[in-house]
C-alpha cells in the first residue's frame, strides 16, 4: 500500500487514520512534518560545528555502529517532542533530547543519573567537569 506509514502501532496514510474499522478520523500532523507550510527562505549561511556537536555527532552514529540505537526509533523520540520543545530546540539540542531518553529508555542509564550528571556538568561549567 503506497504511502501507507505505522506509528506507535496505528497506520496513517495521509491524513486519515486506518484501523481494522477502516478509516475513522483525521489525523493531526507530526510536529515534524512542515510539509506545504510556508518557511520563507532556506538559510544559506556556514555553520561551523562546535566541538560539543561534533562530540554528540560522533556519539549518534558510534551507538547506532554498535547497534544501540537505530535511526528508526531516533525518529520517533523527535516526533513525540512537544510542539513548543521541539520549535524552541536547537537541531542539535533535539538530537542531544532524544539520545538522552532512548539511553535511559533501553535501561543504559536511569533517568536520575541522567539529572544527576547534568547538574553537576551546569553546577561546574561546561569544561571542569572533565576528568
Amino acid at each position: 500500500m503506497t504511502g501507507l506509514r505505522v506509528l506507535h502501532g496505528q497506520a496513517f496514510v495521509g491524513f486519515l487514520h486506518w484501523s481494522r474499522g477502516g478509516a475513522e478520523r483525521m489525523a493531526e500532523r507530526l510536529v515534524t512534518d512542515i510539509g506545504g507550510f510556508e518557511a520563507g527562505e532556506i538559510p544559506m549561511e556556514d555553520h561551523h560545528q562546535l566541538f560539543w556537536e561534533k562530540q554528540l555527532m560522533a556519539t549518534y552514529f558510534a551507538l547506532q555502529d554498535k547497534g544501540v540505537l537505530v535511526s528508526d526509533e531516533f525518529r520517533r523520540k523527535v516526533e513525540e517532542m512537544p510542539e513548543a520543545e521541539y520549535k524552541s530546540s536547537s537541531f542539535y539540542g533535539r538530537r542531544a533530547h532524544c539520545i538522552a531518553q532512548l539511553l535511559v529508555e533501553k535501561h543504559i542509564f536511569s533517568a536520575s543519573e541522567l539529572e544527576g550528571r547534568r547538574a553537576t556538568i551546569l553546577r561546574l561549567g561546561t569544561r571542569d567537569h572533565v576528568g
